[in-house]
């Protein structure tokens, strides 16, 4: 799962500091439009079996086990290699020049009561092998860490406890294939919300924390800010990791593009429905699919294949957003992606065109 690992860390470090050699040609790049991605990989479970032990009978130990057993099951029945196949062709299609990824998880086991160190499930080595693969040139650019999370677990038999371990991260990927000339990194930042969700599990408080990315970007001698972030759906929490993100990352000067997961539904927009949309609109942040699609909804959420115990197919939030602010920067077109056959997630993606002015 880690091959190629170390030549994607030299094309990634030769990207932020702007070397030329790392050009595979030219791109398609019209003059000073920038485009951008958010998709949320999905892990392949929403956690039900969990939450149901939780809140019906949290101090059952033995239901617990069993309900995480089903969950790590669930993950690995979800096709996750054929999913990040299918996000590489959507990448392929539409050819980003960043893209923002969240819910990008690493899952790992190892035996009852030791460290779970061998890998399993990668989500990011996969789509990264997928994009090889399709002769596509892009390498993260830093990866944020959030929840990392060992818990006890049987094996696919039921018949012997193991550790399971899942790390939840925040990826943004860049191209490689374009001359510093015409598209240069720098100022890579990221980190972890001070708030953050705490829940009891197996009897210990187990932290859920939420994580940004933020970097500054030129293009074309046009300099702008990209972040992105995955926030926690409990309202008080996501308030508070807004807040955050204005006094942080998006406290800047220049042109920012904010694109990820919010878990804030801007289709009907309440402080039950996530207090992020209406605090950041209300900071100046323009709504791009509002903006450029005013009569559709644009729902993201949920998306789900044909397994029926993954839930229903139907659409009912926008919670996947790319937000704008700055008067650099003129929003051009945006649209949905992943609503082919094969689902690469239970989100739908979002691509975004801007033009950047001089």
């Amino acid at each position: 799962m880690l091959r190629n690992s170390m030549s994607r860390l030299i094309i990634c470090i030769l990207l932020i500091l702007g070397a030329s050699n790392i050009n595979a040609g030219d791109g398609d790049h019209r003059d000073r439009t920038l485009r951008v991605m958010t998709r949320n990989m999905d892990l392949g479970s929403d956690f039900g079996y969990i939450f149901e032990v939780l809140a019906t009978n949290p101090n059952d130990q033995s239901a617990l086990v069993v309900a995480i057993t089903k969950t790590y099951l669930e993950v690995l029945a979800s096709q996750i290699p054929q999913r990040a196949d299918a996000l590489a062709a959507e990448i392929q299609t539409t050819q980003p020049d960043l893209v923002a990824l969240q819910e990008v998880s690493t899952l790992s086991t190892g035996s009852f009561g030791g460290p779970a160190t061998t890998v399993v499930e990668d989500q990011l080595e996969d789509l990264l092998d997928a994009l090889d693969q399709r002769g596509l040139h892009y390498a993260p650019v830093t990866v944020s860490r959030n929840a990392d999370v060992t818990l006890p677990s049987f094996d696919a038999t039921f018949q012997h406890l193991l550790n399971v371990r899942l790390v939840d991260s925040d990826v943004v990927l860049a191209r490689t294939d374009l001359p510093a000339s015409e598209f240069k990194l720098e100022n890579v930042q990221k980190g972890n919300f001070a708030a953050a969700l705490v829940i009891p599990i197996a009897g210990a408080n187990i932290t859920f924390p939420n994580g940004w990315i933020a970097l500054d970007a030129k293009l074309r001698g046009k300099t702008y800010r990209f972040v992105t972030t995955h926030l926690e759906t409990f309202s008080p929490v996501q308030a508070a990791q807004t807040s955050e993100l204005l006094s942080g990352p998006l406290n800047t000067d220049l042109p920012v593009v904010l694109a990820g997961d919010l878990n804030s539904d801007a289709h009907a927009p309440s402080f039950a429905n996530g207090p992020a949309y209406g605090i950041l609109v209300s900071a100046g942040f323009l709504d791009v699919w509002g903006m450029l699609h005013p009569t559709d909804p644009g729902l993201t959420w949920p998306l789900f294949g044909e397994d029926p115990p993954l839930g229903p197919t139907s659409l009912v939030e926008r919670i996947d957003l790319v937000l704008a602010k700055g008067s650099g920067i003129q929003p051009t077109e945006i649209v949905r992606t992943g609503t082919t056959i094969l689902f690469a997630s239970d989100h739908v993606g979002l691509v975004a065109d801007f033009t950047l002015l001089p």
